[in-house]
């Protein structure tokens, strides 16, 4: 990691600035000294347990996102709120789920064999390795630059391309006000429990260095376009077989998560705003480098729901049949944080424990040849999320 001190003697002096030049954040409280050491600008405004917010200017967020994943290996790893009363009200929240009793939100049961092993059938390494590749082709897809945009816009091609000739299908951009990049969503109407939902995302940035990452080489073939790959994947079978769910699946990539995990808190805010019933959020962030040697999938157990990720155990032992475990990634490690915030259930099976991570994110070397030049670990995440999205759309 560069230091950092040089970085902020250019960028951060701002001694001149006026309120509207600072943001509010929730980040681990684990990381609240290092913030206000390598920011210049920096008010801590309230410190829990766990998670903290401070108060930052708006143009620090690039080098707090830099120190975040160069010290802890983080994506993301702080969120940014539209104001001190959002950001004070995560915490609020987080400290009432320590002490609230813990209930499901959907009943967690496995009855759907022969479904599941027929869509999960479909599955191809081959495509999920192309998709990799051809995300990855982009310079970056970063959230301010053109290719950020360019790459989202091929994504909801694709998707769309996926899902012709369905009328329970859409395909549309969530577009996002303070910034280009907007997410994809793909909608797959429930048939007779519409009302209910399940999300299966990952986030769709790529990210490298410091200094001019608009123009930066990026290509983020781990992080995250392992992900996109894996739920693109995941949609390519389920509308190949003709599979319809009861309950409705959202498919999405998100804009903007290394710089705050801004594109999945907007949405999931909004979920909550207008009381959509979310009943499981399932995060694919990383799954192609097998970087942990006894384990295949390893299940975030920090800010996520303990119920489901139990139950996304047992669909592994049933139908993907592959050793997994359990790591922490920390506060705000991922999109599942947001969800997780705004009150759903959220599950992040990742591809390592934290301390086997790729140390090749965020980086130009971030290449599919790291993962052996295939996609077999990635295949693997596929047909968990498609036991995952059939037996919960029962």
């Amino acid at each position: 990691m560069q230091k950092l001190w040089m970085i902020l003697m250019i960028v951060s002096f701002s001694a001149f600035a006026s309120n509207d030049d600072f943001v509010y954040i929730t980040v681990g409280t684990d990381a609240v000294q290092s913030t206000a050491k390598n920011l210049m600008d920096t008010e801590t405004i309230k410190v829990d347990s766990d998670i903290s917010v401070m108060k930052v200017h708006k143009d620090d967020i690039d080098i707090m996102s830099y120190m975040m994943h160069g010290e802890f290996k983080r994506c993301g790893g702080f969120m940014v709120h539209d104001s001190k009363a959002e950001a004070l009200s995560v915490l609020a929240d987080n400290e009432m789920r320590k002490t609230a009793k813990s209930f499901d939100f959907a009943e967690y049961t496995i009855t759907e064999e022969n479904t599941v092993q027929s869509v999960m059938s479909h599955i191809n390494e081959f495509s999920i390795r192309s998709t990799i590749i051809k995300l990855s082709s982009f310079k970056n897809r970063y959230y301010k630059s053109q290719t950020g945009l360019d790459s989202q816009n091929w994504i909801k091609a694709t998707w769309e391309k996926l899902s012709q000739g369905r009328n329970d299908v859409k395909v549309e951009f969530y577009k996002h006000k303070k910034w280009p990049q907007p997410s994809v969503v793909l909608t797959l109407e429930g048939s007779t429990k519409s009302d209910e939902i399940i999300v299966v995302g990952g986030h769709a940035d790529s990210i490298s260095g410091f200094w001019g990452r608009e123009r930066a080489r990026a290509p983020g073939a781990d992080d995250n376009a392992s992900g996109i790959a894996t739920v693109t994947e995941v949609i390519r079978v389920i509308m190949d077989t003709g599979y319809k769910p009861q309950r409705t699946v959202k498919f999405m990539a998100y804009a903007a998560e290394e710089v705050g995990l801004l594109g999945s808190k907007e949405i999931a805010n909004e979920y909550k705003k207008t009381g959509k019933n979310v009943v499981g959020v399932v995060q694919l962030d990383m799954t192609n480098f097998k970087g942990t040697v006894d384990k295949d999938i390893v299940f975030m157990t920090d800010y996520t729901n303990q119920a489901q990720t139990t139950f996304m155990g047992k669909l592994i032992d049933k139908y993907v049949q592959v050793p997994w475990g359990y790591s922490k990634c920390g506060y705000g490690c991922s999109d599942h944080a947001s969800w997780h915030n705004a009150g759903f259930p959220a599950s992040m099976p990742f591809e390592s424990t934290m301390g086997d991570i790729n140390n090749k994110i965020h980086t130009k070397n971030d290449v599919i040849e790291n993962s052996g030049s295939t996609a077999d670990h990635a295949e693997k995440f596929a047909k968990l999320a498609v036991a995952f999205i059939v037996e919960m759309g029962k």
